[in-house]
């Protein structure tokens, strides 16, 4: 079993390299697929794609990998951005799944109006469209994203994923449960019967997770 703490240090010989931020699970299957980490200083920080395949172990708050520093600097960003002018915008590109335009992007549409205005006719009016690398089936799961029961009442939030060896699939969520003196709880991976990106749908109402973790925290006898 491999347990991924989402917010734990991701270390290549030693040396820390980043730290968790997402776990990539394809939606269907439940396999994961990827780690997001974050490489970097505050100021120069990256969200980089690392395959679920090179965690070599995996503790509560340390992943290590095999492979060198240098070759964790080198994997593609999880977000790729390119500038469309908004005369050739397709629809359909905004429309995708992947693509978003930020409120601040905008600005790149304002500054070249404003620009026309004054008689500039070089800078066409555009947006800059920001892509997430994943497949149309994956999910990015951070810490904190809500699951619900199938009757629509929050029961925790992710804080962990257990994973099956040799084919790192999702065994298991580990959840916070409660508002103020919060305690985990263990889910099992076949009580999910969807994964969105704003939350996580189980298979069970609430009174059947309420039923489920007092037998969990009864006493053997």
């Amino acid at each position: 079993m491999i347990e991924i703490n989402i917010g734990a240090a991701v270390e290549s010989h030693g040396r820390e390299v980043g730290h968790v931020e997402r776990v990539v699970l394809d939606r269907d299957s439940h396999d994961a697929t990827h780690l997001i980490i974050k490489h970097g200083g505050p100021l120069n920080a990256r969200y980089l794609l690392m395959p679920i395949g090179w965690v070599r172990r995996a503790e509560h708050d340390c992943v290590e990998v095999e492979q060198t520093a240098a070759a964790v600097a080198a994997l593609p960003g999880f977000e790729t951005q390119h500038y469309a002018r908004l005369d050739e915008l397709d629809r359909k590109e905004l429309e995708r799944h992947r693509s978003k335009i930020k409120p601040a992007d905008w600005v790149n549409y304002v500054v070249p109006l404003v620009a026309n205005a004054f008689g500039d006719p070089y800078h066409t009016p555009g947006v800059v469209v920001t892509e997430r690398m994943l497949e149309p089936s994956e999910r990015a799961i951070r810490r904190g994203l809500a699951v619900e029961s199938s009757d629509g009442h929050k029961v925790g939030e992710v804080r962990e994923m257990l994973l099956s060896e040799p084919d790192r699939r999702l065994s298991a969520l580990i959840i916070g449960r409660g508002m103020v003196l919060t305690h985990d709880l263990r889910i099992p991976a076949d009580w999910i019967t969807l994964i969105e990106s704003a939350r996580i749908v189980l298979n069970r109402r609430k009174r059947q997770v309420e039923d489920y973790e007092r037998e969990q925290h009864e006493p053997e006898r």
